[in-house]
């Protein structure tokens, strides 16, 4: 399916090339900008039409990006364990969801209550207003929110047997960070090898996303809530590297874990009177945006860019998770701004304007347009 994406994609750029986690105000299309000469010290545009371009609909009503968007791993689904009752199995109660196989959720009035599979009544329904599952055999038994009160918890089983159990407290020293070897067997003309993995590890021995993709990371590291731009409620983070590509793990105080997509790049983009920002948070997805911009080839510098402040831009940051970020605001009378920050030994920063193809910040608006957007739509 990616590569269909990416060839229909490229397709279109070809023809606009005829010469060579988002927040959002409302959109509008733009049909006619300005280019200028590469030869000019200063800009002089002329008036050129160029093909119609729109404000990615995607963008619409999103409010402040949240890096924590995109995620690919899920160790536990309250929904994989709860299925709704759709026909009752007691004459005296009124059951609403069924728990794994063993427990019935039933309500009066807007207190809910639990029975066994015989009918049995394991807890009153004159308390909680809430009951759902919060870890692998654990429940939450939660009051009227007016009320302010600390949620309850019970421990259950296959029997349906019910026990309390103190609310869980949540100790970060509980997930470890092992490292071990590896070794890969030589092919062809390749030498064996051996390297290094690191793998998170709980308190009960388990493995973070053993037998997936998302273990045996090449490394791990723990990041403040401070770092990550998210309003989620979690009570640990950790970024993660394998192969290129990365990865925030999050943790709840249950030890219950999510995998997201961290961000490769950032995108802010005027078009008309929308306006609107989002994280690139998909490896292939940026991988296709650098390969977009190279094709743009260099030109020469300039020293001012033209002045019309009402003109369409982009402004894309890459290199996230690196040493190297570069920010390019491109505008759509061709002028850009690239600002090159690198935080290696040497710390460097170079800002410069140069003056591309005019039709480049139109093969970045299709871009944004029908590639970025399918990672906020699937």
């Amino acid at each position: 399916m990616r590569f269909v994406k990416t060839a229909a994609f490229f397709l279109a750029v070809l023809t606009a090339l005829s010469f060579g986690s988002c927040s959002s105000d409302t959109g509008g299309d733009s049909g006619v900008n300005t280019t200028v000469s590469t030869k000019e010290p200063k800009a002089v545009p002329d008036k050129v039409e160029l093909k119609n371009y729109k404000f990615p609909e995607f963008l619409d009503g999103k409010k402040q990006p949240d890096v924590l968007s995109s995620p690919v791993y899920v160790s536990f689904a309250a929904s994989d364990y709860v299925t709704e009752v759709t026909e009752q199995p007691f004459e005296d109660y009124t059951c609403t969801e069924m728990i794994g196989s063993s427990l019935y959720v039933f309500e009066e009035g807007k207190f809910k209550g639990l029975l066994d599979t015989a009918g049995k009544v394991l807890l009153e329904a004159d308390t909680y207003t809430s009951i759902s599952p919060c870890s692998m055999g654990t429940l939450s038994l939660s009051r009227d929110k007016e009320l302010n009160a600390p949620d309850d918890y019970v421990t259950f089983n296959g029997l349906g047997v019910i026990t309390s159990v103190e609310p869980p407290e949540f100790r970060s020293d509980n997930i470890t960070i092992s490292e071990d070897m590896r070794y890969k067997q030589a092919e062809g003309d390749e030498a064996e090898e051996y390297y290094k993995v690191q793998n998170m590890v709980l308190s009960d021995g388990r493995i973070v996303g053993e037998d997936t993709f998302y273990c045996e990371w090449d490394k791990v590291e723990a990041v403040t809530a401070q770092s990550i731009n998210t309003a989620r409620p979690y009570n640990a983070f950790y970024r993660a590297e394998k192969d290129g590509e990365y990865y925030y793990i999050c943790f709840d105080r249950f030890y219950n874990y999510t995998i997201y997509n961290a961000a490769y790049g950032y995108i802010r983009l005027k078009v008309g009177d929308g306006y609107g920002e989002c994280y690139i948070l998909d490896h292939d997805d940026y991988s296709e945006l650098m390969k977009l911009l190279d094709s743009f080839g260099e030109t020469g510098s300039v020293r001012s860019p033209s002045k019309d402040e009402s003109l369409d831009y982009i402004q894309i940051e890459t290199g996230y998770g690196t040493d190297d970020v570069v920010t390019m605001t491109l505008s759509a009378d061709g002028y850009c701004l690239t600002d090159h920050t690198s935080m290696g030994e040497t710390q460097t920063n170079n800002k410069y304007f140069t003056v591309l193809d005019k039709e480049s910040f139109i093969s970045l608006v299709m871009w944004v347009d029908q590639v970025l957007s399918a990672e906020y739509v699937r």
